[in-house]
Formats: structure tokens, C-alpha cells, sequence
């Protein structure tokens, strides 16, 4: 017998099918469940977590992707794209060829924490134990997820100076940590400590601090670390002290460790890694030192996320501590010159520039160019210039403080720095005010 059957999509009669029962009543079947499958839309999609939904791409990861996007030159995210030292490269070969490929342990290679507790001796004049007192972590994110996990319960609140770096706010959103924030003064890089003292509440269990500072270039100074350290003292707060940039601070200004003045180690989780010292940011490798206790609790969390960093380049990595002093040396002067030209080269273009401390970022203003805020500007940069940089939104609580500033990067080679700027005053058209 012959039947016919219209077939219909969408409440739209798409066709017709002419053919036996057995074949018409199949069809219909599936045309059934088809029916049904687009009337529930997204009702079938996996639901998220709450915590998850607050998630966003960050300004400096979404600056990263619209430079590839339109192949550009990237002055935003601190990507570090100059040579890793050979030593450091061959130490790794070695490492594949000689099988060193399975799970260190959680807290990381023992040699290599020896090493790290040596620098840390040496370089930041703090004592630490290399088998109870640092852990190798998968960057110094990785050790900051850690220390959030080891320290903080949902609830409480922590410090942090502003303009601040994104992840650290992010992680600790994330784990329903409030964030406070105390103003640096884009002028001068100044704070005052008064305002450090008007943002503590009976939920305060923390501050952070970023020195040299992510993203204003900012080196805290031994009376300023002394000053919050007070602070912390009478609180009975944790410090967790981001020194990833230790190594790059320029003239008249040098690092200071927290955790080496006075009795400060006690409560102080100290942060730095490999990545923007010996151009590693891939290698994802950091580390954090601390009291035995705290960081037996973060060697566990660590153990649970990624059970440990990669074992051959925690291996390469030994060699990185034995560079000498000629070599930070030659990158400091190298970014010296770097900052010197991206800020005589800013200037005439037209953005207002604090010169910066240390690392290797730069924050602008550009409210005398007429763009409309950061997000603008941005945009006007990247479809004009070809150049991409990190709105100021981006590290502020109230998007509105930053939507006069960008920050820049200049963590590549000269060439490319120098390129990036001619496409800006090439293509850059300056709206009217």
C-alpha cells in the first residue's frame, strides 16, 4: 500500500514523501522527533554552575584575541615573546632525553625547590626551608588559586590596590572572596595609607600586594611595605605579596620582599615564578613560599587541581637559578631603553604617562585624544593601527576609573615595539573634543 506523508520543520511543510507504510511511518517518526528536538530549544543544554555564570574573558586575554584576529602587533597581554636563554632550553632537551617525564611530587622537584629557596635567600633576603616552606606551582597563578583555596572561606574579604590585575580580582570572585580596593594615584603612584585603614572590616583577612605592580609599573617601597605591614599586624591579616616582576625595576628604585621585613614572613605568602624573568610564560612555572603549614595545605589543593607541574621543565628550570648577574643585568638596561622610548613615543602621540617603576607595563590616559573611554579607544587602535592594548576597565572595580587610561606592553623585542607605535601615529585618527 501506498501512503503519503507531508514533512514539516519548524511548523513549515518542507516537502512531501510518497512510498510504503512501513517507510512513511518511519519518516514520520523522525520528523516527530526532529519536531520535538527544536521545540525545546535550549531547554536540553547542559546547565552551569552559579559560579561559573559570573565568568568572563579577561581584558587582557580578549585584547590577545582581536590582535590575531586581525593579525596585528600585541602591546597588551604581558606575553613575553623574547628568547628563552639557551641554557635554560638545552637543560630541558636533556631532561626529555633522560626519560624525566613522570608525576614529580605535589610540592615539585626537590632539586628545583632548592634552587628556589636559594634565590629566595640570596635575592629577597628571606630564609625559607626548600622541603616545607616552597612549593613549585603551575605558574604563579597556580599559586595564587592555592594560596585563595588555603587562606580564604566564601565571605570574606581582601584588599587589593588598584588599578589591580585582573586574575587576582577574578580568582577571588570566584571563590566568593570580596574584593576592597585602595587607590594608587596614577600621577605620582602614590597611595595613602589612611585609605588602607577605611576599608577594613571585621570580614578583612587579607591584602595583596603586586610589587612591581601589574599594571601601573609601581614599586612599593620599604616605607610603604612597613606601613600596610602595621596595618596587617593590628588586623592579624595574611599578606600575599605578587613579585613576579622583582627582577625588572629601574633606576632610583629597588625591590623589597615583604616577608624579609621585620616579622612579616609569618603571615606573608610570598608569589614570584620563571615566566617573565627567563621569557618562560608558556613553561608555566612559579612558586610560592610561605609558613610549612599553609603551604602543606596549598601542596595538597595543588595535588588535586593538576597533581604537579611539568616535570621536565621543572628539571630545565634548576638551570635558570644558576644564570649570573650580567644577565639581569643586560634585561634590565634592555627594558630601560624599552620604557624610555615607549614613553617619549606615547607622549607625542599625546597620551598623558606616569613613568613607570618597574616591570614592563605602561597605563596612559588618553582623554586629551576625544575618544568617548577605553573601549573605544581600544577599538579605534585595533581596526586602525592594527595594534592591540588592555582598556583600562580592566583593572578597576568601577569601570568608569579607568575609561580614560590603556595600558601597554612592551615585553617584545625593540623592533616590534617600535613598529607597533608607528602604527599608531600613522593610522590613529584623534577624534575631535
Amino acid at each position: 500500500m501506498v501512503c503519503c506523508l507531508s514533512i514539516h520543520f519548524d511548523f513549515e511543510t518542507v516537502g512531501w514523501v510518497i512510498g510504503t507504510n512501513e517507510l512513511v511511518n518511519d519518516l514520520g517518526r523522525l520528523s516527530f522527533l526532529m519536531h520535538r528536538i527544536k521545540s525545546k530549544g535550549t531547554n536540553n543544554m547542559l546547565k552551569t554552575s552559579k559560579a561559573s555564570e559570573t565568568l568572563c574573558q579577561s581584558g587582557i586575554r580578549a585584547a590577545s584575541t582581536e590582535c590575531e584576529r586581525v593579525g596585528g602587533i600585541n602591546l597588551g597581554q604581558g606575553i613575553c615573546d623574547l628568547p628563552t636563554p639557551e641554557v635554560i632550553k638545552q637543560a630541558a632537551i636533556r631532561a626529555l632525553e633522560q626519560e624525566k617525564n613522570v608525576y614529580s611530587a605535589c610540592e615539585g622537584v626537590f632539586n628545583l625547590r632548592q634552587a628556589i629557596a636559594n634565590k629566595i635567600q640570596s635575592f629577597n633576603q628571606i630564609s625559607v626551608h626548600p622541603e616545607t616552606e616552597v612549593l613549585v606551582t603551575h605558574g604563579s597563578t597556580g599559586a595564587f588559586i592555592c594560596a585563595t583555596m588555603a587562606l580564604f572561606n566564601p565571605g570574606d574579604e581582601v584588599i587589593l590596590f588598584e588599578p589591580f590585575y585582573g586574575y587576582h580580582k577574578n580568582i577571588l570572585e570566584l571563590y566568593q572572596v570580596h574584593v576592597k580596593t585602595v587607590p594608587i594615584n596614577l600621577t605620582d603612584l602614590s597611595f595613602q595609607i589612611e585609605d588602607l585603614e577605611k576599608v577594613m572590616t571585621p570580614k578583612t583577612r587579607a591584602i595583596i600586594i603586586c610589587t612591581p605592580c601589574n599594571p601601573c609599573g609601581k614599586v612599593f617601597s620599604e616605607q610603604e611595605l612597613l606601613a600596610i605591614g602595621a596595618i596587617a599586624e593590628h588586623y592579624n591579616l595574611a599578606v600575599i605579596t605578587d613579585e613576579i616582576y622583582e627582577y625588572i625595576t629601574y633606576p632610583g628604585f629597588q625591590h623589597v620582599s615583604f616577608a624579609c621585613l621585620k616579622n612579616f614572613k609569618n603571615r606573608t605568602i610570598t608569589i614570584s615564578g620563571c615566566s617573565k624573568t627567563y621569557n618562560m610564560t608558556g613553561w608555566r612555572l612559579g612558586y610560592a613560599s610561605g609558613p610549612a603549614h599553609v603551604i602543606a595545605k596549598m601542596a595538597l589543593l595543588q595535588d588535586l587541581l593538576y597533581v604537579c607541574p611539568a616535570t621536565p621543565l621543572q628539571h630545565a628550570a634548576i638551570d635558570a637559578f644558576k644564570l649570573q648577574e650580567n644577565y639581569y643585568q643586560k634585561m634590565c638596561q634592555s627594558y630601560l631603553e624599552k620604557r624610555d622610548y615607549i614613553v617619549r613615543e606615547l607622549r607625542e602621540i599625546g597620551f598623558e604617562v606616569t613613568v613607570p617603576q618597574g616591570a614592563y607595563y605602561i597605563m596612559a590616559d588618553f582623554s586629551h585624544l576625544g575618544f568617548k573611554d577605553d573601549t573605544a579607544m581600544t577599538r579605534s587602535l585595533l581596526e586602525q593601527a592594527k595594534v592591540a592594548v588592555v582598556p583600562g576597565r580592566a583593572f578597576y572595580l568601577n569601570p568608569d576609573k579607568g575609561k580614560h587610561v590603556l595600558r601597554f606592553c612592551y615585553a617584545l623585542s625593540q623592533e616590534k615595539v617600535a613598529q607597533g607605535l608607528k602604527q599608531i601615529k600613522d593610522n590613529l585618527v584623534v577624534c575631535p573634543t
